[in-house]
């Protein structure tokens, strides 16, 4: 009885060690997914010289995939510069706990 009592701690450990193993690798994806969005942006944003048009899509782009997209344009007309901000949300899968993260960045 024993041996049964202690390959089921074995087991249940094993359990959470792999369940916490893979909650940290699709948090990663989803970070890297979301840097990687971000980069995209900010790259598209400099290439337009900062159109209206481009940053819409942008963001309707963003909601599409779940994020949350702010570009703040400010300057001159010749000397426009850009705070490129990018939210989204974790879930931690059986906990419920929620985080939010935001990647900022600027374009020039």
């Amino acid at each position: 009885m024993k041996m049964v009592i202690e390959h089921f701690i074995t087991f249940l450990l094993l359990l959470i060690f792999i369940w916490i193993g893979i909650a940290y690798i699709i948090q990663n994806v989803l970070y890297s997914s979301a840097r990687e969005f971000h980069g995209s942006v900010v790259t598209q944003v400099e290439n337009s010289y900062f159109d209206a048009d481009v940053i819409e899509d942008c963001e309707k782009r963003a909601e599409k995939a779940g994020y949350e997209l702010k570009v703040q344009v400010y300057g001159e007309e010749n000397k426009k510069d850009a705070k490129i901000t990018l939210g989204f949300r974790y879930v931690i899968p059986l906990a419920g706990i929620v985080k939010k993260y935001e990647i900022e960045g600027y374009s020039r």
